[in-house]
């Protein structure tokens, strides 16, 4: 009788030991959500427990997190789960599967929550960022051919003015040329500045969710999210947010409450201000770069 190898391919994956998490986006950073499984760790010597965890999903990316225990349970290091979530794009109620291949070396299958597995790398980051950055220094270059072709423009219009014929009419076209020259050049200049704070974020759309709070020393503590914001773009519960530092070196994870009088950044947000910094008397502006991630610019009076 022949062996069905799909069959055999099941049993034997069946034999290692595995465990299954589903993923919320507003509880992806607690320590439950990081929590290996008592009847999982049981398996293992408190030796191998005591380094990291190699996990490696289906398209050959692996990351390396380590296992650290509190009095209750083992769980994954904050730093490195936050890695492989940011990396893979997760938070959407993705369902993930763990199995153990050997020396704390892990393969994770991750399904959509319509259930179809994920066989290949969200479209990473960084790609998104170098487009932008292309397109940028494209409008850059244009603008300057712009500018150089209305400025050797301008002398030959200049010369028929001077000749007398038609004066008044090439005289209104030279001011309406100039006019609508720095219009152009004051567009592209606003497009450039907008680009700029979407390199971060490889913001395709036209569109930008901001605001712009100046820091009273009570924002310091906590800060008030204007409601029209909060209602547009932000969860209508408790949920962890994470907010950039514009050189993409720095970012911070703090708390956003709903509350009945006004929703805030709570927790973690005094400690952005000591780090970035933020004092009394600077203006913040926020801007929309992903769903619950800010970019954080500010400045200083």
């Amino acid at each position: 009788m022949a062996s069905n190898p799909d069959f055999l391919w099941c049993k034997e994956e069946r034999k290692q030991e595995s465990f299954v998490k589903l993923l919320k986006h507003f509880d992806m950073s607690s320590e439950n959500t990081r929590a290996i499984p008592y009847d999982f760790v049981r398996n293992f010597s408190d030796n191998e427990l005591s380094g990291n965890m190699k996990i490696r999903v289906q398209w050959g990316n692996s990351w390396k997190v380590k296992i650290s225990k509190n009095p209750r349970f083992y769980f994954m290091e904050k730093s490195g789960w936050e890695t492989f979530v940011r990396d893979n794009a997760l938070g959407d109620y993705e369902f993930l599967t763990f199995t153990h291949k050997g020396k704390m070396s892990f393969t994770v299958n991750i399904f959509n929550k319509d259930g179809k597995e994920m066989m290949q790398p969200p479209q990473s980051r960084a790609f998104l960022a170098s487009s932008s950055r292309i397109k940028t220094e494209q409008d850059v270059k244009r603008e300057e051919v712009l500018v150089s072709s209305d400025s050797s423009s301008r002398g030959p219009t200049t010369a028929a003015v001077s000749n007398g014929n038609g004066e008044g009419m090439y005289k209104r076209k030279l001011n309406f040329g100039k006019k609508k020259a720095e219009e152009t050049q004051n567009s592209k200049r606003t497009e450039r500045v907008v680009s700029m704070e979407r390199v971060y974020a490889g913001e395709p759309s036209s569109s930008v969710a901001e605001f712009n709070i100046f820091i009273s020393k009570s924002y310091i503590k906590s800060l008030a999210i204007p409601t029209t914001f909060s209602n547009d773009y932000m969860p209508k519960e408790k949920t962890m947010v994470k907010i950039h530092h514009p050189d993409g070196k720095k970012s911070w994870n703090v708390v956003f409450v709903v509350k009945k009088k006004g929703h805030i950044f709570s927790g973690g947000w005094k400690r952005l201000c000591r780090e970035y910094p933020v004092v009394f008397g600077d203006t913040c502006k926020f801007t929309l770069i992903k769903p619950y991630e800010l970019l954080l610019v500010v400045s200083k009076p």
